[in-house]
């Protein structure tokens, strides 16, 4: 029998994502004697799926964006097929008895569902079993909502690897996302807490490593991999095993790795770093959330602020690519100023590497917030969730209006991007530390918020690739001029201006010096065969050779400070 899984979104493309948890299911399924099939895009190319392959169910995966969709796509499946539609995922725990008639779906599986799922399955398709017996089984029965508690899966070890040869994408390559672990030992506040979240189960390092290579037999592209647990650093002795096992596999392949931390945790060892760098790590989350130490203390985190920008501190220190995190806003009231003053501290600490994003605070069902927004001081606006997307704030501080706090993200986003262009304009970023972002950009795909403004700025942009491609170096005030050959990262023509009758570049004048230097920099004469020729047109005023030798250096180097020019060696 046929069983088509389904993630269904607007705002992504197929190629974007795994959806790793429906090929999870289609292994159970498959172990259970159904035959899965997966499908993850558009939901407009959903119905001829629907019609090419004649499922004899479907699920579908329910998140907080795609709610109405399902509603939607589920009424036209049951109006043109008489088969179940099951709805399971995160928000599977937030939907009740007036979705299932609004979408007409027959079943609501809350839960992990790798053992309920193919049970539901049995009862409902082949008439084994009973369906009071089905842990997180939502259904209406005799007019009445009911709802069984939810599965939670003890031994994960148990469970078969995912089935990507399930998938109906046939052009899209998987693997990139692993789980090690399932559950959380903290509960914040504004956590969807998904049934389970709260025990923490693990499965065995050599099962994961094994799955690691199983995927990168089957993708030969695949160069960097995401360990998608929400408590992937609570042990010490795991990771080491872990990396143990990584910088094995690393012997074989370039791969490159990315995990979440909880730095209220790790901060007792943090000299763990070092070595998880070593074994492949380019990309460490960690959660911050606000500036203000009360509101980070109301999220219930478990984190002090001094903590975190220690740890930011070393973390680049030990040469970390990127660490990503993110500020919520819309939350309890903050002292004016606190995050943005911590995102300036940030950047300072680790500039080029802390990568931060912002976005607006959700009340998902299950939470504190959602349950008691007046314990937070906090209004919601639509408890839904079906109205409101990522783009809008549907939770405000009391007494702050949405566009208020829409407008405190964009002041927001506005510290961030101006702290890192002044870091980008004022040469303050080690360049080093900018290989690494182009390192992880371009061979990896791992494009950070500093590689995007580095290529928002032409000038720096140019610098750094020819740097990254190995093509020039960045000026030394020691070079041997006899064997350096300077090149301008930038085409004349396109450039320059000369419409006030003198030279400008980047809206600067040229003095006659400056200008005759540039126009020699084009990577085909040393630095002394130029030094000779223009002293002899420019020499007039200094008292020796090596005075104006002086004044071509520290031309040169406030070249290389604009970003006007590399230099290589011959």
């Amino acid at each position: 029998m046929k069983i088509l899984l389904c993630n269904v979104s607007k705002k992504y493309e197929t190629r974007a994502h795994d959806y790793l948890g429906l090929f999870y299911l289609a292994g159970a399924l498959e172990a259970a004697g159904f035959e899965p099939l997966v499908f993850h895009g558009k939901p407009e190319d959903l119905i001829e799926q629907v019609k090419q392959n004649q499922p004899d169910a479907v699920g579908f995966s329910c998140d907080f964006d795609n709610v109405s969709l399902i509603a939607d796509l589920s009424r036209k499946i049951k109006k043109g097929w008489e088969i179940p539609v099951i709805v399971g995922g995160p928000q599977s725990i937030g939907l009740d008895g007036q979705f299932l008639k609004e979408s007409q779906a027959d079943y609501i599986l809350r839960g992990e569902a790798e053992v309920s799922l193919p049970l539901l399955l049995k009862a409902v398709l082949k008439e084994e079993g009973e369906l009071s017996e089905i842990s997180g089984l939502a259904m209406i029965r005799d007019g009445v909502f009911t709802v069984a508690p939810p599965e939670i899966i003890k031994d994960l070890d148990a469970l078969p690897l995912p089935a990507y040869h399930a998938s109906l994408h046939i052009d899209h390559a998987y693997g990139k996302l692993i789980f090690t672990g399932r559950g959380c030992p903290y509960q914040c506040a504004y956590c969807a807490p998904s049934p389970g979240k709260q025990q923490v189960r693990l499965r065995s390092i050599p099962l994961v490593l094994e799955e690691i290579k199983l995927n990168l037999e089957n993708n030969p592209e695949l160069k960097y991999i995401i360990i998608m647990d929400d408590a992937f650093t609570l042990s010490r002795e795991r990771i080491e095993e872990f990396c143990r096992g990584m910088r094995e596999i690393r012997q074989d392949r370039d791969l490159v790795w990315y995990c979440e931390c909880h730095v209220g945790r790790i901060k007792n060892w943090m000299d763990i770093l070092p070595t998880m760098i070593d074994a492949g790590l380019v990309r460490l989350q960690i959660g911050i959330e606000s500036g203000d130490q009360q509101v980070i203390d109301q999220y219930n985190k478990h984190v002090k602020i001094d903590d975190i920008v220690e740890f930011v501190t070393y973390a680049a220190a030990c040469g970390l690519t990127q660490i990503a995190t993110n500020f919520i806003v819309g939350g309890p009231a903050e002292s004016p100023g606190a995050t943005a003053t911590l995102i300036k501290t940030l950047i300072d600490r680790a500039p080029g590497i802390i990568d931060i994003i912002t976005g607006f605070l959700r009340a998902y069902p299950g939470t504190e917030i959602m349950d008691n927004p007046e314990k937070f001081n906090l209004v919601l606006h639509d408890q839904s969730g079906r109205l409101s997307g990522d783009d809008y704030p549907f939770v405000t501080p009391v007494g702050c209006s949405q566009d208020q706090i829409m407008n405190m993200r964009q002041e927001l986003n506005k510290v961030i991007r101006q702290s890192m262009q002044n870091k980008i304009k004022n040469h303050a970023l080690k360049n080093e530390v900018v290989q690494k972002q182009f390192n992880a950009a371009l061979k990896y795909g791992i494009r950070s918020r500093w590689f995007e403004e580095i290529a928002a700025n032409p000038r720096a942009y140019e610098y750094y690739y020819v740097l990254y491609l190995n093509e020039g170096q960045a000026f030394e005030r020691s070079m041997d001029f006899s064997s350096d050959y300077p090149q301008r990262t930038f085409e004349l023509w396109r450039t320059m201006t000369f419409t006030e009758g003198f030279p400008k570049l980047d809206g600067m004048a040229l003095s006659p010096l400056e200008y005759e230097l540039l126009l020699r920099c084009a990577g085909k004469r040393s630095l002394a065969e130029i030094e000779v020729e223009l002293y002899e047109h420019f020499g007039g005023p200094y008292h020796d050779p090596a005075e104006f030798h002086g004044k071509l250096v520290d031309l040169l180097d406030q070249f290389d400070f604009k970003y006007w020019l590399t230099h290589f060696v011959i």
